[in-house]
């Protein structure tokens, strides 16, 4: 595949000299930009640096002849536009499927979007979403010691997670699917407010993973790691044509991980495979069949420390981060994880689409957690220990359908897009807790502790959740209007059993939600915006008088400025908001013991990115976080007007990589970068802080013939920080990291 690259650059210089020998250049220049300002993209060649930076081009096909009298041939340049879907040559992806669900350059959508390419987590190093995310603004990857699930929050809020534009919903317990980077092609973050497209979720956003599906494009590769922490992998991605028409392509990607972890006790055990088949028998019709099927033999286990002697100070002295508090004998989590579903695309003509997704996903969880509870009674030194036995099942089916229709009605262009999706959840756990002994986490001995053996909880939860929503994204001349609006419908039974008692929970919330921006488009490449979103996300249980609780809702206001320079190669943005999430539950100063939904949170900030290619051989990424998230109603006193937790104000990071692409050193390139992730609340009351970091992460890479070997390093100065604290706990972030990875590419 690198050599045909090199062909396609070495193809365009050579029109590019030909056309120049007839006096051509700046005509040919010309039409490229015109047709760029068309398609609203930019990713066209804008210069002979940007067109041999290997990112996509954009636009159609470009034809130039020798007039009516010329006797030489007509010279036909062609370029491919970039995919939202498929594979991003390099760091700087321009189109994005996930902010409107339909394929629009990011430069055009009314709110903040990130994407996270391939080539991005590869030159990184990341083996976990969350490290992928780690140079992404208004994303906090807590990238602590805890790898059972990802845990990513933004704008103060826990982020929703998707694959491929349907939700993975995790259950209320420990039931939370899970997917590996290696089997994605891209990551995309859509900040604010998103229920006017996806319905019932997070204020903060959501996060949707892009699969790695078939291409038309050869992909053979095959993959070895090696890291420390006995980490072992091995993973393949074959793909490609079945026929010489293209009419069938196929995917299967695969790995098989055992690793240890900075954790004495807690492994990482993973075997996965993700086959994949397109059949396109016209133009304009394409259906995808895909499966996915993950074992993780052993899935990684949270290590909660307690504050003091983590985050502040214990006469005991500091508790080492490679401290299992649990009982590694005992505690495990296993995890089967399955998949099936279909992507299936008819053109009906040249103004309506029709679209349809659909997947059913199982995970299997056992799960047995050692934990501390408290302190022993006037100890420092002694945790009074718990433990629970978790046995789940947790099905899930989503569906999305999709009508877009694109017209113009004189100067006012038009995309409309309307939909109908379901989602339908069931979960079954069956749990067991109880006191198990005493550990001192100084000098831990677990040959004390007990184990639980036996369950006495049954909780059973069916959801179904259908909206029905519409979508206009509106052109006239320079302007950029985005309107939508949408209508949910859910329905929620939650079963809980005991030895003694059986209670049922019914709630039939519904929601309308809605979403407004506006955008103009300069000629420069820039491109201001203001917006407005509405989300909602229900709340399970009761008040004192028995009533279901509301949903809460979040109302965002967003206004920031995007800039698509035209002549080279990256992506800017920078955005201001504000996001309010109210209807939050709060003690009943009149009940105690139930609650009202009073309480309202709000978040203000700032967030600021750039995705830069400079060069053939220089890419540059950056980001900037600004958060301000304060507690402004609130029944209890110790928590109103204070920040709340895993909510750091402020956090920056830089990553540059150069490779060179000529002389003897041909492949050579070296990358690195440098995190900061600033001071946050240590306890809803504010009582103390999480102290701030500053990480360094490098890489070194060498692209010799078939080969492609890699070095990374995280966290070099082997920091010992806390990641964050919540719930009277402690988490340590991740020490230092080393992977070696050797791919064999043809």
């Amino acid at each position: 595949m690198k050599g045909r690259k090199k062909n396609k650059r070495a193809g365009r210089r050579g029109i590019s000299a030909r056309l120049a020998m007839l006096g051509m250049p700046l005509a040919l220049s010309g039409m490229a930009h015109a047709q760029q300002a068309a398609s609203g993209d930019g990713t066209a060649a804008q210069s002979q640096q940007s067109a041999q930076s290997a990112q996509p081009a954009t636009g159609g096909t470009v034809t130039t002849g020798a007039g009516t009298g010329g006797t030489l041939p007509a010279v036909t340049v062609s370029s491919n536009r970039e995919s939202p879907t498929g594979p991003t040559v390099g760091i700087v992806a321009k189109r994005s499927i996930t902010a409107t669900k339909t394929d629009t350059p990011i430069v055009r959508v009314p709110q903040s979007v990130s994407v996270v390419t391939r080539e991005q987590m590869d030159q990184q190093g990341a083996t976990t979403v969350d490290q992928a995310l780690r140079y992404t603004p208004g994303v906090y990857s807590q990238d602590s010691t805890d790898f059972r699930f990802d845990q990513l929050r933004g704008r103060g809020f826990d982020y929703a997670e998707y694959l491929d534009g349907l939700i993975l919903q995790p259950s209320a317990y420990y039931a939370n699917p899970r997917i590996d980077p290696y089997f994605l092609e891209r990551i995309e973050v859509l900040r604010g407010p998103a229920s006017v497209l996806y319905g019932a979720g997070s204020p903060a956003g959501i996060v949707n993973m892009v699969s790695k599906m078939p291409t038309e494009e050869p992909v053979h590769e095959l993959m070895l790691q090696f890291g420390n922490h006995n980490r072992y992998e091995a993973a393949f991605d074959l793909g490609g044509k079945v026929d010489e028409a293209g009419t069938v392509l196929y995917r299967v990607t695969g790995l098989a991980r055992d690793a240890d972890s900075q954790v004495d006790g807690v492994k990482d055990q993973r075997i996965a495979i993700a086959p994949s088949v397109t059949i396109r028998p016209t133009k304009d019709t394409s259906l995808t069949l895909y499966a996915q099927y993950q074992r993780d033999p052993a899935g990684g286990l949270f290590d909660s420390l307690p504050v003091s002697g983590v985050a502040t100070y214990n006469p005991n002295g500091k508790i080492s981060p490679g401290t299992y508090v649990g009982n590694p004998d005992d505690d495990f989590l296993r995890r089967t994880q399955y998949a099936v579903g279909y992507k299936f695309e008819q053109k009906i003509n040249n103004v309506f689409t029709f679209r349809s997704n659909a997947r059913y996903m199982h995970d299997d969880i056992d799960y047995h957690q050692t934990f501390f509870s408290n302190w022993a009674s006037g100890s420092t030194s002694v945790l009074n220990m718990n433990a629970f036995l978790d046995r789940e099942h947790l099905s899930q089916f989503a569906m999305d359908n999709q009508v877009e229709a694109k017209f113009s009605t004189g100067a006012v262009k038009q995309t409309v897009l309307f939909g109908v999706d379901y989602q339908r959840l069931l979960n079954g756990v069956n749990s067991g807790t109880g006191a198990v002994g005493t550990l001192n986490p100084f000098v831990p001995d677990y040959s004390s502790l007990k184990a639980i053996t036996t369950t006495s909880k049954r909780v059973d939860t069916a959801t179904d959740q259908v909206g029905v929503y519409v979508q206009d994204q509106i052109e006239y001349g320079r302007w950029l209007v985005t309107l939508g609006a949408r209508n949910d419908w859910t329905s929620t039974n939650i079963q809980t059993q005991t030895a003694t008692t059986s209670t049922l929970q019914h709630q039939t919330p519904h929601a309308f939600t809605w979403r407004g921006g506006v955008s103009y488009l300069f000629d420069t490449g820039i491109a201001p915006y203001f917006s407005y979103a509405k989300s909602f996300q229900p709340t399970v249980g009761t008040n004192f008088a028995g009533d279901a609780l509301v949903p809460t809702t979040g109302e965002e206001y967003e206004v920031g400025i995007k800039y698509q320079p035209k002549s080279y190669n990256a992506l800017y943005t920078l955005s201001f908001y504000n996001l309010t999430q109210q209807n939050v539950t709060t003690p009943d100063l009149l009940h105690p013991g139930s609650a009202v939904q009073t309480g309202e949170v709000r978040s203000r900030g700032i967030e600021l990115e750039g995705h830069v290619q400079l060069t053939n051989e220089l890419a540059i990424l950056g980001s900037y976080t600004y958060l301000n998230q304060v507690v402004t109603q609130s029944n209890t006193p110790s928590q109103l007007g204070k920040r709340p937790t895993i909510a750091p104000r402020n956090m920056a990071s830089l990553w540059a990589d150069y490779t060179l692409h000529g002389g003897p050193l041909r492949g050579l390139g070296f990358g690195g970068g440098v995190r900061y992730i600033g001071m946050s609340a240590g306890d809803t009351a504010n009582t103390f802080d999480v102290g701030s970091v500053v990480l360094l992460d490098a890489a070194v890479h060498y692209d010799i013939g078939n080969w492609k070997l890699s070095l990374n390093g995280t966290n070099l100065t082997n920091r010992k920080y806390v990641a964050y604290c919540s719930g009277g706990a402690c988490y340590y972030g991740s020490t230092i990291g080393v992977l070696g990875t050797a791919r064999y590419q043809w």
